[in-house]
């Protein structure tokens, strides 16, 4: 079994930390919605134009300032940030148009390549919810990316990890320390690793002789290579594939402003299973269908997938493949919905994702469900941002696919349950969903300064399920802060302390520098 699937004794169990969690995180909501209620009866009673001084909100607040007497004069543009590579354009810059080039078949090009990338080190000590025992070490990850634009629809992308071979045990650099797992210390990089390579377009830009006047249904994207995709916010899939996309947009009918429509193969490089179990399939097998559709009241997605898996897995189990499946998502997305004037005005999106094993479970595949809401509004007279996520999974809902280096399923819901993807820290609680099913929730407060410059976030997040499941029930307190430092750079601190029913309690903190080029 896998990390996240251990069965343990009964009478180990020493306490249930749930009613810790809703503590907590009731005194949260509650002193979120009595800032909410106090702000909004001091702007109903005319009661000044900057609300702050309180506990909420956090960041900079600002009232609605009088419209001034005198011109206001331009913005001051900073300046802009230069690439390495800038061939046939700048990034971001001005000037004259270069002249186009028509080919014979009708497409008119104008040549451009960014070559731009991320590097990111990092500090960090952890025991948290993958193998016992702590783990001190210093990782790095260097992405770079090569942006070949061809016209506004046309363009071609080749992105390459230079330093990690997208796997936890695989990143450049060496663990100081690590209990129970020797075999981290002084590991070496086994990169590079192909992240990206792909070419996308539109049948009727790129063929436009096809359709001189404009009246032919051509507007047809495509996409072909190895990409990220990514649906449901990463529920049903977040994993990196090697594919032909196919997407129709702008499609209307009665009540809807938008369709979209996009059909996916994926042909290699598919990941899923937790990172204990984790399987590569590198065969046809993996087909989606995904659609959005906006209305008045809300934007609705509906996401159909299946997977195919004839092919041994590549871990020596020569009887037994990660097994057939179907996946099925339904999503709605609220914007700028108000319930009631005390708490203001609330986004909310909710969200039902199914996976459906077809045979017998496996260690990748398996029935299950996952019901999970998302609420967030803004403090008044601030930018900062209050969240409360719910959700529930009943069996061992499985991905339809998942990079190696990413949080499960539950990783949109909150920083608790997400990875770094940098090193061999998965996460400060499980972000997989255990055979016996479990509720969870993340309650979480951002805060901005220094116009969004500088951000903090704090969160508390717990699950509760199945006591004769490790790590069902769990609780854990997550800081995160990050500042920008000139235009290149971002400073990260992360520190949290985790109550992990059945384990050892687990802490942690980290230190990254972030460098954009």
């Amino acid at each position: 079994m896998g990390w996240f699937e251990c069965r343990k004794d009964n009478d180990s169990r020493q306490h249930r930390p749930f009613t810790s969690i809703l503590l907590g995180i009731t005194l949260v909501f509650t002193m979120a919605i009595g800032e909410q209620v106090g702000a909004s009866s001091d702007e109903e009673e005319g009661h000044g134009e900057e609300h702050g001084g309180g506990l909420f909100p956090l960041g900079d607040t600002s009232g609605v300032p009088r419209l001034p007497d005198e011109p206001i004069p331009y913005a001051v543009v900073p300046e802009r940030p230069r690439l390495p590579v800038e061939w046939g354009c700048k990034f971001l810059g001005k000037g004259n148009i270069k002249q186009a080039t028509e080919t014979f078949w009708g497409a008119v090009w104008t040549p451009c390549l960014l070559v731009f990338g991320t590097y990111r080190t990092a500090l960090q000590t952890y025991q948290s919810v993958g193998p016992p025992g702590r783990i001190d070490e210093w990782r790095n990850r260097l992405d770079v990316f090569a942006n070949l634009e061809l016209s506004q629809t046309e363009k071609c992308v080749l992105g390459a990890g230079l330093l990690d071979d997208n796997d936890f045990t695989k990143f450049s650099g060496g663990a100081f320390e690590a209990e129970n797992r020797p075999e981290l210390e002084g590991t070496e990089y086994e990169g590079p690793y192909l992240r990206a390579f792909f070419c996308e377009g539109d049948l009727g830009s790129l063929f436009p002789k096809l359709d001189p006047q404009g009246q032919k249904h051509l507007d047809w994207g495509f996409s072909f290579g190895r990409q990220q995709i990514t649906f449901q916010e990463g529920i049903l899939i977040n994993d990196v594939q090697d594919g032909i996309g196919i997407v129709r947009n702008t499609l209307t009918a009665s009540g809807v402003s938008n369709i979209r429509v996009t059909a996916w193969l994926g042909l290699a490089n598919i990941d899923r299973g937790s990172p204990a179990t984790i399987e590569r399939l590198n065969e046809p097998g993996f087909f989606g269908l995904f659609s959005q559709f906006d209305t008045p009241v809300a934007t609705w997605a509906l996401d159909l997938a299946m997977l195919r898996d004839d092919e041994n897995p590549e871990t020596g189990r020569d009887d037994l493949t990660g097994g057939d499946g179907y996946w099925v998502g339904l999503a709605a997305t609220q914007r700028a919905w108000s319930p009631w004037s005390g708490l203001g005005v609330v986004n909310t999106t909710y969200r039902a994702n199914f996976s459906i094993a077809d045979g017998p479970d496996t260690p990748q595949m398996a029935d299950g469900t996952i019901l999970s809401a998302e609420f967030s509004w803004t403090p008044h007279d601030s930018d900062d941002v209050v969240y409360v996520n719910p959700f529930w999974a009943d069996k061992r809902y499985t991905q339809a696919g998942r990079e190696p280096i990413v949080g499960g399923p539950f990783a949109p819901l909150g920083i608790s349950f997400a990875s770094p993807s940098l090193g061999n820290h998965l996460s400060e609680l499980n972000s997989f969903a255990v055979p016996g099913g479990l509720f969870g929730l993340a309650v979480g407060y951002q805060a901005f300064w220094d116009n969004h410059r500088r951000n903090l976030v704090i969160e508390l997040a717990g699950t509760y399920g199945d006591e004769d499941v490790v790590l069902a029930d769990s609780a854990a307190l997550t800081v995160q802060f990050q500042q920008a430092i000139g235009q290149h750079f971002q400073l990260q601190l992360d520190g949290f302390v985790s109550s992990l029913e059945g384990r050892d309690n687990g802490s942690g903190a980290r230190v990254e520098l972030l460098a954009q080029f």
